[in-house]
């Protein structure tokens, strides 16, 4: 298979993944899009370091997230929120409502404090992991995700989820 074949193939099987997490981490939908889009070309341009049997799509998600962090550290930005979600698996019942009010709530923490959150809760990945892919120690992963999770405690869009524990 041809080099490019082999990326557009992975990136059509990647690309929704990708996109459901610059969603979270962004808050925007035209601002996820232009984050997976940066992300895609960043590996496209990396494509031939790229070991097709260690995970890619792992690789692409560090990237995501470090571009997100590196984009937040450079400048200040306005984030809008929206009521759009991406589509569900067809079937599948959630409430849309607990869900718009948990995006709005990702929306208010710090962006590092967000891209904690989604990559250790969302995603579930390890505090080593989280602490490789967002480029700090592990004590800093534990102490922001803590104080994350703090702040969305007490957050009053989340209250109906406190009354359930």
């Amino acid at each position: 298979m041809h080099v490019i074949d082999e990326f557009e193939a992975w990136a059509v099987q990647a690309t929704p993944r990708l996109f459901r997490h610059a969603r979270l981490l962004m808050g925007d939908w035209q601002l996820a899009e232009d984050l997976v889009q940066d992300t895609l070309a960043k590996m496209y341009v990396n494509w031939h370091r790229v070991d097709l049997d260690h995970n890619p799509t792992g690789y692409a998600l560090q990237t995501l997230f470090r571009l997100f962090v590196s984009r937040r550290r450079r400048k200040s930005s306005g984030e809008i929120a929206t009521d759009l979600i991406p589509e569900t698996l067809a079937g599948t019942r959630i409430d849309h409502e607990l869900r718009l009010d948990l995006a709005r709530a990702l929306a208010e923490l710090k962006p590092t404090e967000r891209a904690v959150v989604v990559a250790r809760y969302i995603d579930d990945r390890p505090v080593a992991e989280v602490a490789t892919l967002l480029d700090r120690s592990e004590g800093w992963v534990r102490t922001t995700s803590s104080r994350a999770l703090a702040r969305l405690r007490v957050n009053p869009l989340l209250a109906p989820l406190a009354a359930l524990t």
